[in-house]
């Protein structure tokens, strides 16, 4: 007797999903991705593996190491202590993930309400609420915190606030 799937079954090629495999080594980031990211206090690295929409400056050539629109974007932020970006809304929640360092989740329209993460702690941001997030330390050894962000949609808006 054959099995039945209530779901298709697609084949994917050694060769395809080498093209969905980010090495964290080779990740590349545009300095300039976000008006503030160079700004004292807002400078950061950020990475976006999963996703679509950031394209280097005059090329077709995504920033993303991942480029596919599957319903959500996956980036690394890196900073070094006091460092992360503005006050900025969304338009989908976003999930924060700290990975490396001690990061600080900061939300409401006067910045008024925060909580601090350590390693593997998760924050989950609504839609549509004013927030913002800063390294408040480095891991041991290093210079910047790593956090991981996760956003719903292939191309989630942002307002600065």
């Amino acid at each position: 007797m054959t099995k039945q799937y209530s779901m298709p079954i697609v084949d994917c090629s050694p060769e395809q999903m080498d093209k969905r495999v980010a090495r964290f080594h080779a990740l590349k980031y545009p300095p300039n991705r976000y008006h503030d990211s160079q700004l004292p206090g807002n400078e950061r690295k950020n990475y976006l593996v999963v996703g679509t929409g950031l394209l280097a400056e005059g090329s077709t050539d995504p920033w993303s190491a991942i480029p596919i629109k599957e319903g959500f974007q996956m980036s690394y932020i890196k900073a070094v202590p006091g460092n992360g970006p503005v006050l900025h809304n969304h338009d989908t929640n976003e999930t924060f993930i700290c990975l490396e360092g001690r990061w600080k989740v900061i939300w409401g329209l006067h910045a008024e309400h925060s909580v601090l993460l350590d390693k593997y702690d998760v924050c989950s941001v609504p839609p549509y609420v004013p927030r913002r997030f800063e390294c408040v330390e480095a891991e041991a050894g290093k210079e910047e915190g790593l956090l991981q962000s996760i956003q719903p949609g292939n191309e989630p808006r942002v307002e600065w606030i």
